[in-house]
């Protein structure tokens, strides 16, 4: 296996070789000087089985394919593939990587909806957030049939303990294939008797900020409870001046949106985020709280602002992811700083708070004629830029 990226071209595609044959695979966001691959040792793992089956399905199931990696192998192999995925930018990457080897796209379904029909092979790549596999095992114990199929795999610093356990529980018993490649694989087939009793993945905590509860599925950022840095924001907004359009830009639950709705910052809030999850918990609890509020709330699924169509926003609240998987990056904060310069209005202003160990100085400075740190205590700065 082949393929680290070229660091002198931005976002250089890269080979991939499996048994399921060799693809020409791209990182999505693409960043200058990437290092890292659109595949891991895990994603080697499924197709190698895949290859080793006795008899390919017709059609698969692809469950949290992060760059298009599974989907684009199995398209090559003339295997019709759905991804089902919480994350819009994985849905991109699979297409534009489908597109790379002259391959048609995955169909998509959302993470907040059941995918149709009952497959007989199923590729997991295990997620990150404990709560969502758990809501996925549950959901495809009710879909498995007996001769179907189902191939996970992770990473070995990334293996939540107790997987073998979940697997077993919601599935069925599950073999561990010899590790590989810093990754190992299991197989557990499908179709037992009796399915589990499905529990209800999505939380709720009080918020005292906006004097009601919040509501997050699975997949939600800071799920049980007010994110700290949040709170720091939020205590900055009544420096901010009333407009017309406000935008929460990567908003979670909403949370930061709802805040400025109900202090009367915005008339009409936009709450944009790339999971379909937060989106989801967002229009939630923009409901509970607009019964009472004569504003407007207007839901954005997709990568940041970069399918923006909507009216230039005068303001834009954010407090950015600063994880790319596992990874602390600040790639992710930069790329909503720009895409936030390209989309205000002129005059209009990004408030943003961030970790004082990640750097947006320079990012602010290429994208804002003016910026200044609003407020800053030991762990977090509020920035104010203005266009």
């Amino acid at each position: 296996m082949s393929g680290a990226a070229d660091p002198q071209r931005p976002g250089a595609v890269a080979l991939c070789q499996s048994a399921l044959g060799d693809y020409r695979l791209q990182r999505y966001p693409a960043r200058r000087n990437e290092q890292l691959r659109a595949w891991t040792g895990a994603d080697i793992l499924l197709l190698d089985a895949v290859a080793a089956l006795p008899s390919r399905p017709a059609a698969a199931l692809v469950v949290n394919d992060e760059h298009g990696a599974l989907c684009t192998a199995l398209a090559g192999c003339d295997i019709a593939t759905t991804l089902w995925t919480d994350s819009a930018l994985s849905a991109r990457a699979s297409a534009l990587n489908a597109a790379h080897n002259g391959l048609p796209p995955p169909a998509v379904v959302w993470s907040t909806q059941r995918p149709e029909g009952n497959p007989q092979l199923v590729l997991l790549r295990i997620p990150k957030q404990k709560a969502l596999l758990e809501q996925q095992l549950a959901t495809l114990a009710s879909m498995l049939q007996p001769g179907s199929l189902l191939l996970a795999a992770a990473m070995d610093k990334h293996t939540p303990a107790g997987l073998e356990r979940e697997l077993a529980h919601w599935i069925g018993p599950a073999a561990r294939d010899h590790g590989r490649l810093k990754a190992h694989l299991w197989r557990v087939p499908g179709g037992r008797q009796t399915a589990p009793e499905a529990r209800d993945s999505s939380v709720e905590y009080a918020c005292e900020a906006l004097g009601m509860s919040l509501y997050a599925q699975a997949n939600v950022f800071s799920r049980e409870g007010l994110d700290i840095g949040t709170r720091f924001l939020l205590d900055q907004l009544s420096r901010l001046r009333p407009v017309s359009c406000a935008v929460d830009l990567a908003c979670g639950n909403g949370i930061i949106g709802l805040a400025a709705l109900q202090a009367g910052l915005a008339h009409e809030m936009w709450f944009c985020d790339e999971s379909a999850q937060a989106i989801a918990s967002a229009r939630v609890n923009a409901g509970r709280l607009l019964q009472t509020l004569p504003h407007g709330a207007r839901f954005l699924h997709g990568d940041g602002l970069l399918d923006w169509s909507g009216p230039a926003p005068e303001l834009v609240l954010c407090n950015p992811p600063f994880h790319i998987q596992h990874t602390v990056d600040d790639f992710v904060g930069r790329r909503l700083i720009q895409q936030a310069a390209q989309r205000l209005a002129p005059g209009g202003a990004l408030c943003m708070v961030a970790n004082r160990h990640l750097d947006y100085r320079a990012a602010l400075r290429r994208g804002f004629r003016h910026w200044q740190v609003l407020a800053e205590n030991r762990k977090f700065r509020v920035y104010l830029a203005e266009r």
